[in-house]
């Protein structure tokens, strides 16, 4: 009886070892076998480069062909073995491939998640473009965002360190535009229902966005005709803008306020909507500046609340006192603001001359004392547009002519709870260095 005969097919796949983890790994056969491929790994996502040499006609063959007389095969001496794959140079988190974006950020390969993080900011802060003259800034305030997001996250800084650019690194979605990312600083979008999006964002967006215009053959009186002209076009929007933003927060402070005025009202649905409130604030807090901008709307919230229930007790002398306390509040933030904005300005002056000297140490302390200022610029305008937003919102809110009165007291009530919730959180206590 003769040997059975096992009918074959052209191959589809091919066979190979890791050299990383020893795992066998099959893939399909490329098209060209002329050059070294790369495939990835499945098990340790190791990249191997595997030179594809296919040996003489019938070499991979377990025995000779079979003739047509049944004779008993013989087994060939020359049994094939696979193609040793090559590894490919990769590099770990002690020794990165390649070290460019810590080189943008400015950090050293092993820099801890907090170095990373001052660095970027102070970085960013020099390099914006509305902070910074220079016509490369966009640029490098584009690559210091981009160098950030993934050395920042875990996982892609791993990526990075193994494969450098031979790989696609990016993060998922694709990397975020820097002005949108640089707004996160401020409550991320978990607040946006409660304060809209701060406009820093958008004019960030606006200004790197904006054509220049040549001005070249225009004279001076032409010129400032042209602004004129262009800045009415920018107040336009940004009121437009800034009213859109208002109606939107007053239709989710409504439904927000429901919640306790569509109730009873009582003692136990009071203790309720405060531990809603209170549970939601918790989450919120761990934002970036989430304690703070808490406290700017609680403050805003208390305020107003007290402002309006005031008009209808003691002759409505409550509402008057928290009016005066209100205009108070806004005149002392305002100078805050101005002050901050002029030290930031003042901190630049002082680096540009250290530049000036090549002064090095001084230049790096001032730098970080830019950057520091800087934030708190901008936090302390953010906090400022935020105020005055929110005031808008609850005046609307508490004053809406087509809701009874009785109920934009409770309304205002409800207000006043969420505001002496949110002027109580307390940020978590740091842990010792």
């Amino acid at each position: 009886m003769g040997p059975t005969i096992i009918e074959s097919r052209k191959p589809q796949y091919l066979t190979a070892e890791c050299i990383g983890c020893n795992t066998p790994v099959e893939f399909l056969m490329p098209k060209k076998t002329d050059e070294p491929i790369y495939i990835e790994c499945y098990a340790c996502k190791q990249v191997l480069s595997i030179d594809i040499q296919f040996p003489p006609k019938g070499a991979t063959a377990n025995a000779s062909s079979t003739s047509s007389n049944n004779s008993t095969p013989k087994p060939d001496s020359k049994k094939s073995s696979p193609s040793k794959p090559k590894k490919v140079t990769t590099g770990t988190d002690a020794n990165p491939l390649e070290t460019e974006l810590y080189e943008i950020l400015g950090v050293p390969t092993d820099a801890t998640a907090i170095q990373i993080k001052k660095n970027y900011r102070q970085l960013a802060l020099q390099n914006h473009p509305d902070k910074n003259p220079d016509p490369d800034a966009h640029e490098k305030f584009q690559k210091i965002s981009e160098a950030y997001q993934i050395l920042s996250d875990p996982k892609l800084r791993s990526e990075y360190n193994m494969y450098g650019h031979n790989k696609d690194v990016s993060p998922e979605g694709g990397f975020v535009n820097p002005e949108a990312f640089f707004k996160q600083q401020f409550g991320g979008d978990r607040f946006v229902d409660f304060i809209g999006e701060i406009s820093i964002g958008r004019d960030m967006r606006d200004a790197l966005n904006e054509p220049e215009e040549s001005t070249v053959d225009l004279t001076p009186e032409e010129k400032a005709k042209r602004e004129a002209s262009a800045n009415e076009v920018k107040d336009k929007a940004r009121d437009e803008a800034r009213q859109a933003r208002v109606d939107k927060l007053v239709k989710t402070l409504v439904h927000r306020l429901n919640i306790y005025t569509e109730g009873p009202c009582d003692t136990p649905a009071t203790k309720a909507y405060q531990e809603q409130m209170r549970l939601e604030a918790e989450e919120l807090k761990t934002e970036s500046y989430g304690v703070e901008l808490l406290h700017a709307i609680g403050f805003t919230y208390t305020l107003k609340a007290k402002q309006h229930l005031g008009r209808s007790e003691l002759l409505g002398l409550g509402g008057i006192f928290h009016g005066f306390r209100e205009k108070g509040h806004i005149l002392t933030e305002t100078v805050s603001t101005l002050r901050a904005a002029m030290d930031l300005q003042q901190s630049f002056s002082q680096l540009q001359e250290a530049e000036e000297k090549a002064d090095e140490v001084k230049k790096k302390q001032l730098e970080e004392a830019a950057a520091t200022m800087g934030l708190r610029a901008l936090w302390k305008g953010s906090k400022l547009e935020v105020e005055g937003v929110l005031r808008d919102v609850c005046e609307t809110v508490l004053s809406d002519s087509t809701v009874p009165k009785a109920v934009l007291i409770k309304r205002a009530t409800a207000l006043k709870i969420i505001g002496a919730v949110f002027e109580a959180v307390k940020p978590d206590p740091q842990p010792p260095v």
